[in-house]
């Protein structure tokens, strides 16, 4: 897991020198985690500026509910038009579900966003660790799949 944890990191970290600016401001759709169980819902991203993002998601897993926050530092991946990398965290806040009890987690999240140049879709894949603080502590390394409809 550690050599995982790095080796993304690293591969971000070499992405990172080519910043320039997202190709869409807002996309709607769905995004899916796999993992230690499945998750998946309602997903939102909106740039705030050229290398800053917010995405948010309604989530349903296992017979519960959560809310999803994240911060995203974005940039183009040269010269590939349309495709970008996300790097940043956020939390999970969410009921129901095998604890039946209210569930907190930090996340982070990293990976590639590819918005098709000629159509108005935006597919994701990310790098998403879950690290749950309540109702018990532990952690679970899931892949996250979005798949968006860019807003004009």
């Amino acid at each position: 897991m550690k050599k995982t944890t790095f080796l993304m990191f690293a591969f971000l970290c070499i992405l990172s020198f080519g910043v320039n600016a997202q190709t869409y401001n807002t996309a709607v759709g769905a995004k899916f985690y796999t993992g230690n169980g499945s998750v998946g819902g309602i997903n939102i991203k909106h740039s705030l500026s050229a290398a800053n993002a917010l995405e948010g998601s309604l989530l349903f897993y296992n017979g519960g509910l959560g809310v999803e926050g994240l911060y995203e530092y974005q940039g183009d991946i040269k010269p590939v038009e349309g495709l970008s990398y996300f790097l940043g965290g956020g939390g999970l806040l969410g009921s129901g579900g095998k604890g039946s009890g209210l569930l907190f987690a930090l996340r982070l999240t990293g990976g590639v966003d590819y918005k098709f140049p000629d159509a108005p879709i935006s597919v994701s894949l990310g790098f998403d660790p879950f690290f749950y603080i309540s109702p018990s502590a532990g952690s679970n390394l899931a892949l996250g799949l979005g798949l968006r409809y860019v807003l004009p």
